[in-house]
């Protein structure tokens, strides 16, 4: 202590200030330094929480990407299906329309054939039922100068029987 004596040091008070010093160490190391320490802990929990939950949100929508790349190459996909479809339908509808047509056509073909042969039949009979009158009245006419009343009655019959079993 002599020591202590000749550096101008007195014992009892640097023993005086150990002893403060240790009670505020602790007294800092328990209310200061421990609750700094919880607070940096939390903190340090905190941020590798939220790194944590970054990772996951990253891979999550990473996952939504993917998913949604499959949905737009499926609805692609489904699109062209139903383009497809709907191409084999107009097809189908313009191939029954044209048949239809073709159909419709051939039945007015068929009607226009069967009215002209009709016409035709109906001008052949006036026709013939004009020459046959005709033909009667001038044979009529030449008997008249040429026979008798009787001969010409007989020969009249005759001839409208023959045109009437021809007709």
């Amino acid at each position: 202590m002599d020591i202590l004596v000749k550096l101008g040091i007195n014992g009892s008070l640097l023993l005086a200030q150990i002893v403060n010093f240790a009670i505020v160490a602790g007294v800092l190391a328990y209310f200061v330094y421990r609750p700094l320490l919880r607070i940096l802990d939390e903190r340090r929990e905190r941020i590798r929480k939220s790194m944590d939950d970054v990772v996951r949100i990253q891979h999550q929508v990473k996952e939504l990407d993917e998913l949604r790349q499959k949905r737009l190459i499926e609805a692609d996909k489904e699109a062209g299906k139903i383009l497809e479809k709907a191409k084999e339908q107009a097809e189908k509808m313009k191939h029954d329309i044209l048949s239809a047509a073709h159909s419709e056509a051939g039945d007015i073909l068929a009607r226009g054939h069967q009215k002209i042969a009709d016409d035709r039949r109906k001008v052949f009979e006036e026709a013939q039922k004009t020459l046959s009158t005709l033909i009667i009245r001038m044979t009529q006419k030449i008997l008249e100068r040429e026979f008798s009343a009787a001969d010409q009655k007989r020969l009249v019959s005759l001839l409208e029987k023959e045109v009437s079993n021809k007709q």
